[in-house]
Formats: structure tokens, C-alpha cells, sequence
């Protein structure tokens, strides 16, 4: 019976939901603060993760398969310990589903005047003149146009938003028109709306900065659900502060949790959230996982792993 490691903060919920879905395997689990049984992990060949404690993988000599908890692989495609003959695979469950709904209530927050209307409803005042802002044919741009962008897309699209995707390489598509990321500033100007999520490459990273958002209107929100090191923070703030972009939205940033001395916190045209824009949930993400973990199980290829050199 193969052996897949656990080490999750919430690996009380995976292990039972990962045994259930293949009770071939020998699972056994421990949270990345604790120190797992080393015998038993020496004869691990699977690992499933997030981020990977510092000298684990030392005391696995037989590794063979690492599964990432999440979508994002930047984390681990760099990581010295992980041998390159073996495969890492990732898993976006239904975060398109969960970050679309995400992006969705956060954009029509401020379209829909829902603060002024809590405010005029704590004063009991009727107040006619707070009608919604119509978002008919304004311009969302998405970074990143996989599964999870394209959810977002479709969500953003059917409320009347047109749409345009950037990838690394453009395609032709039936749905969107995708671009380059090289050609995000020159729609900039006129947009909306700005979503981050994309994996974290060398063309992503600091890919907002004071130069893209120089090219800003003075309505555009930006929402970041992608990775934190894609947006360089003092130029946002100082962007912010110059009134282009009206304001932020992020539920990433390039240290987690987020300092408490952060500028972020208390800056009046930004939102934090907590990473929870989407949730790793056994219930979303056991169907991404299943053929691999049959494979693992029958001592298969493992496949869908990730090009380490593009780093998704």
C-alpha cells in the first residue's frame, strides 16, 4: 500500500476525504507545525501540500508525486528540494466558481451604493437620487484567462460588462478577446475593472506598477485574487493617494498574513481580505484530485503536472 503524506493546517478534514476517495492508499496527516512520524514518512511517496516545512523533504528519499492544496504552484516549481523528475500537480476545484462570485459582489458594492444606502436607511431617509451605477458596456479587463479567468469572465460578461482576457500568448477565441499581457496599459485608460488571476511568472510579477497604473482612469477597481507580488504596493498606494485607481480590492499580497503594521489595513480606497476569495475545500477539489490519486494508488504515471519552466 503507497503512502501519500498530508502536511495541510487542515489536514483533519483532507485526510478522511482523501481516504474516502481511494482507500488503496495509506494516508496519514499532521499540520506543518508539527513534527510528523518520521519512520512511516520515510516510506512516503506522495506528498500533498501548500507550503512545504522547512527540512521535510529531507526525510522523504522516496518521493515521487507532490500535489499542491491550490491552484498556484509558484511556491513550490522553484523549490530545491523537489527533485525534477518528480511531478507537481495542482488543483483549482470550483475556484472559478467561488473567485467569480468574489469579484462580483466586490465590483457591484460600490455600483449599487449599498454604504449610502445603509447610511440613509440608519437616518430613515428616503433618498431617490441614489440610483445605480449602470455598467452596460464598461470594460473589465482579466489577467490570467484559464479556468478560473474565464469563470470570471462569463460572470462579469453576463452583467453587461465587456470582457477582454490577457494571457501570455494571445489565441484565437469563440467567446473573449484575448491579448497579450504586454497590451493591458493601452486599455487601461478606458477601464472599469481590473482582475488579477493569474499564476505568479516573470511576466506577471510587479506587472501592476506605478507605469501601468499611470494609465488608470479615475474610476477603475482593482481586484487581485491572483498572487500578492503581482501588484507592487507602494506604487498602488501612491497611485492611490493621486486618486488613479478608485480603489482595491485584494485578497493576496506578497507576505501572508498580512503584517499588522500594514499601510493596506487603514488606506481608505482599499478592502482587505483574508486569502478566502477561494477556498481549498476537500468537497471542491476531490474531483481534480481522483484520476491522480487512482494512478498514485495502481503505481501509474501521474499526469497534468505542471511545466515547471513556465511555472503553471
Amino acid at each position: 500500500m503507497r503512502r501519500l503524506a498530508v502536511i495541510h493546517h487542515r489536514h483533519q478534514d483532507w485526510v478522511p476525504a482523501l481516504r474516502e476517495a481511494e482507500p488503496r492508499l495509506d494516508i496519514q496527516g499532521w499540520h506543518p507545525s508539527q513534527a510528523p512520524d518520521a519512520a512511516w514518512l520515510r516510506e512516503a511517496e506522495g506528498l500533498f501540500t501548500w507550503r512545504i516545512p522547512e527540512g521535510l523533504l529531507a526525510g522523504m528519499p522516496r518521493l515521487a508525486w507532490v500535489q499542491n492544496s491550490g491552484a498556484g504552484v509558484d511556491h513550490l516549481v522553484g523549490h530545491p528540494g523537489i527533485p525534477p523528475e518528480v511531478p507537481i500537480t495542482r488543483a483549482d476545484g470550483q475556484f472559478g466558481l467561488w473567485m467569480a462570485r468574489y469579484v462580483v459582489g466586490h465590483l457591484l458594492a460600490g455600483p449599487l451604493r449599498m454604504e449610502a444606502c445603509r447610511e440613509a436607511q440608519a437616518r430613515a431617509q428616503w433618498s431617490p437620487k441614489l440610483l445605480p451605477e449602470d455598467l452596460t458596456g464598461r470594460v473589465a479587463l482579466v489577467v490570467g484567462f484559464g479556468r478560473i479567468g474565464r469563470q470570471i469572465g462569463r460572470a462579469l460578461r453576463e452583467l453587461g460588462l465587456a470582457v477582454h482576457g490577457f494571457v501570455q500568448t494571445p489565441r484565437p477565441d469563440p467567446e473573449f478577446a484575448l491579448h497579450g499581457v504586454g497590451d493591458l496599459a493601452g486599455l487601461m485608460p478606458e477601464a472599469r475593472l481590473l482582475v488579477l488571476c493569474a499564476p505568479l511568472t516573470p511576466a506577471t510579477r510587479g506587472l501592476v506598477d506605478a507605469r501601468l497604473l499611470a494609465q488608470a482612469g479615475p474610476d477603475l477597481l482593482l481586484i487581485n485574487v491572483g498572487r500578492g507580488e503581482q501588484v507592487v504596493i507602494p506604487d498602488l498606494l501612491a497611485a492611490l493617494d493621486a486618486g488613479r485607481p478608485a480603489g482595491a480590492v485584494l485578497d493576496v499580497f506578497p507576505t501572508e498574513p498580512l503584517p499588522a503594521d500594514a499601510p493596506l489595513w487603514a488606506h481608505p480606497r482599499v478592502t482587505v481580505t483574508p486569502h478566502h476569495s477561494g477556498p481549498s475545500t476537500p468537497r471542491a477539489m476531490i474531483p481534480d484530485l481522483l484520476d491522480n490519486l487512482r494512478r498514485f494508488a495502481e503505481g501509474r504515471p501521474i499526469v497534468g503536472a505542471v511545466d515547471r519552466a513556465r511555472g503553471y
